[in-house]
């Protein structure tokens, strides 16, 4: 093989090899339907020491902090990300003014990501931050106007259909399953550690049936399935 060309392997192979040499695999998420791996990459000057998450892109690399501290050792950002389906957000914080940076990336129909939002010098965490939850999935669909309606709605809807005679003062182990369908609407499932008659269950079929759409679109997560519901029985 002629020098000129393993000249130019060397050079196409060197950034590849520093790449690896300098970063760590944090994990693969999936937006949309493509997939991205994060990796954090320890970086150092005389002036500051850097943590930064990387995403190699196409035509570029996403990079955005995860620490950054000063010459002094003092820590002067924190970052952090989230996902939902289609979106990563990444959260800047100056630990010496308290503000918050916000980019928002999505990818493009050819998957490669475009930053598609920036907020600067916000004075909290913006309100369309997915939340943190285990895998980044919330856990459960939302009952139109949260907890609270969802149980003044048991309160009125179902428990008059029970059998009273179960009823006690303090809170039991009976759970109500529900199903809720990719459009929201519920079904009934069962009532766990209580025996109910059939003609209550047919009931209580029809009365969940009517019951108040559900949100299956949680901060872009779409989510459906089973609900548990804590009874006091």
């Amino acid at each position: 093989m002629p020098k000129h060309q393993l000249f130019t392997i060397s050079l196409l192979l060197t950034p590849l090899f520093y790449f690896a040499q300098q970063t760590e695999l944090r994990e693969n998420v999936k937006l949309k339907s493509f997939n991205y791996d994060i990796y954090l990459q320890n970086k150092k000057d005389q002036s500051t020491s850097k943590e930064l998450y990387l995403i190699p892109n196409k035509g570029d690399t996403i990079k955005e902090n995860a620490l950054v501290k000063n010459a002094s050792s003092e820590e002067t950002h924190r970052g952090f990300y989230r996902i939902n389906d289609t979106e990563i957000h990444f959260i800047d914080i100056d630990l010496k003014s308290n503000k918050i940076n916000q980019k928002i990336y999505s990818p493009n129909k050819k998957g490669s990501l475009k930053l598609i939002k920036e907020n600067l010098s916000l004075s909290a965490y913006p309100n369309d931050l997915p939340p943190k939850f285990k895998d980044n999935k919330p856990p459960h669909p939302e009952f139109e106007g949260g907890e609270t309606a969802l149980y003044q709605w048991v309160e009125k809807n179902i428990y008059p259909v029970l059998d009273q005679k179960f009823k006690k003062k303090d809170s039991g182990n009976a759970v109500l399953v529900l199903d809720i369908d990719p459009k929201g609407s519920a079904s009934f499932i069962e009532i766990r550690n209580l025996s109910i008659a059939d003609n209550i269950k047919t009931k209580l079929i029809e009365i969940v049936k009517k019951s108040p759409t559900w949100k299956t679109n949680v901060n872009g997560f779409d989510v459906s399935g089973i609900v548990l519901i804590p009874i006091e029985y």
